[in-house]
């Protein structure tokens, strides 16, 4: 998961330094950062897959159901505008950067007391949830 931040990071800073940001990267790049997130969440709380500990349910839940929700306006907001020009807000980034330390958390494993590591699960869901709120809200007004 560090690898693939680091990787993404680079990726756009290059990309700008070089003046080579096209239409299509700016597309596909937050495309690509909420499939590594979908995919981390769902094979961080599979009991197949990963051991303990691991997401509870409900933290996937909410942040593959908040992502396919504002994909799906998205979709629809491109349809009826024929615009697709959202900013991403700083309460957005800040669930992003929680959702990192979530999955980072469980990474980690047993390093981290399971009393810490609910508090980062709690506050990754409540400001995924908040933020999808304000995207629906400005979807909504746009519309």
């Amino acid at each position: 998961m560090m690898l693939i931040g680091l990787s993404d990071i680079l990726d756009g800073y290059f990309a700008r330094k070089r003046k080579e940001v096209t239409n299509l990267g700016r597309y596909l790049d937050p495309v690509a950062d909420k499939l590594v997130m979908i995919v981390s969440c769902i094979i961080l709380s599979s009991d197949r897959i990963w051991p303990e500990p691991r997401f509870p349910i409900w933290v996937p839940t909410v942040i593959v159901g908040r992502d396919l929700f504002l994909v799906f306006g998205t979709i629809v907001l491109l349809l009826i505008t024929g615009r697709m020009d959202y900013q991403p807000t700083m309460l957005g980034k800040s669930a992003t950067a929680l959702q990192i330390i979530a999955i980072m958390s469980v990474l980690m494993g047993n390093h981290i007391p399971l009393p810490v590591l609910i508090t980062i699960w709690r506050m990754a869901v409540i400001l995924t949830f908040i933020s999808g709120l304000l995207y629906t809200y400005k979807g909504v007004k746009r519309l």
